[in-house]
């Protein structure tokens, strides 16, 4: 998993409005989307948060990685200022070059 990368195209899509950020929002975004999406989750996540999201993402199909990062550095290198667990990335060939990156 190349997390650098992973965080690049995540930060690009925050700054492109292409990304929605924390837990709620993050559900609200699987249910609708469906497809096309993928979603980040730090590794400080609390055990609710990591249930919720990830029975959501499979329910539904959605790619889920795990990173090995903090919710401060998530929410530091996707331009937030307050500490987030969950970012979901919107644009589907964005989302496609972070299941890349993080499949290898």
């Amino acid at each position: 998993m190349e997390v650098d990368k992973i965080l690049s195209y995540a930060s690009l899509a925050a700054a492109g409005r292409n990304a929605v950020f924390g837990t709620e929002q993050v559900l609200g975004e699987v249910r609708r989307r469906k497809s096309g999406i993928c979603v980040l989750l730090s590794s400080d996540a609390s055990k609710r948060t990591v249930k919720q999201i990830g029975d959501k993402c499979a329910f539904y199909g959605t790619a889920l990685i795990k990173l090995p990062i903090d919710m401060e550095a998530l929410a530091k290198r996707c331009g937030k200022v307050s500490p987030c667990a969950a970012v979901a990335v919107t644009e589907p060939s964005l989302a496609k070059e972070i299941i890349k990156y993080a499949q290898q």
